[in-house]
């Protein structure tokens, strides 16, 4: 049984987009006949705009998708409220204010121990830059910020590369002076695979878009391209 994070610069269902070939990836992964697949949306405070959003597109697929709701619908025993998800979708939206509520509540704990038993966990913007060492946020508005994060994939993650005019040059500069770890660059349009913790591809399906790899050389980063497999 393998592990499986799917990391996403931005885009899909949560900007109202049509992505089905990202939403079958997605479900496919957990090699399950109709799964479940249960959005957390901590990050934009439970917004009930991204909730109808994801239930109108899950709908259309052989899935069942439910969500985890601290503010919406609080349940006695949020590890029996997930204990049967097959797949966890992250919302964007506040980094920080997310990992402080799941922390408070123990929830990081666990959805480590689901996806340590094989739950396929995936997510855009704060929901792709969480499992990393460290982030490249806005949680605290402009500038960007770094941010320690959960620590499950090495390295550091900024999404939104290509989306927002401070992305590059910001993270560009946290590389390079080694406030970040070397880590990845990911654009809207594009999603990273890892499987048991270790990269495995890049994926878009917005034609074109790209990730990067960035690495600290001498007080400066730099980028490789790192090409994705477009999904169709």
């Amino acid at each position: 049984m393998h592990r499986h994070i799917v990391t996403l610069g931005g885009g899909g269902f949560h900007n109202g987009e049509d992505a089905p070939a990202l939403n079958r990836y997605i479900l496919n992964l957990s090699r399950r006949p109709n799964p479940k697949i249960c959005l957390i949306p901590t990050a934009y405070g439970d917004s009930e705009l991204f909730t109808d959003r994801f239930d109108h597109t899950f709908a259309q697929y052989e899935c069942r998708p439910f969500h985890l709701s601290f503010f919406r619908d609080p349940q006695p025993d949020w590890r029996a409220h997930l204990a049967d998800a097959d797949i966890i979708y992250v919302t964007g939206g506040n980094t920080r204010a997310m990992l402080a509520i799941w922390r408070e509540w123990g929830l990081h704990d666990i959805i480590r121990d689901l996806y340590d038993q094989g739950t396929v966990l995936a997510g855009g913007s704060a929901g792709a830059i969480c499992w990393f060492e460290q982030g490249h946020t806005d949680s605290n508005g402009l500038p960007l910020t770094p941010l320690d994060c959960l620590g499950w994939l090495k390295g550091s993650c900024s999404p939104h590369y290509n989306g927002e005019p401070a992305r590059r040059p910001s993270y560009l500069d946290f590389v390079g002076d080694g406030t970040l770890s070397d880590g990845y660059a990911i654009e809207d349009g594009v999603a990273l695979h890892f499987i048991d913790e270790q990269f495995d591809q890049a994926i878009n399906w917005r034609e074109g878009k790209q990730a990067y790899r960035v690495s600290r050389g001498d007080n400066s980063a730099t980028e490789e391209a790192i090409t994705p497999t477009l999904l169709s």
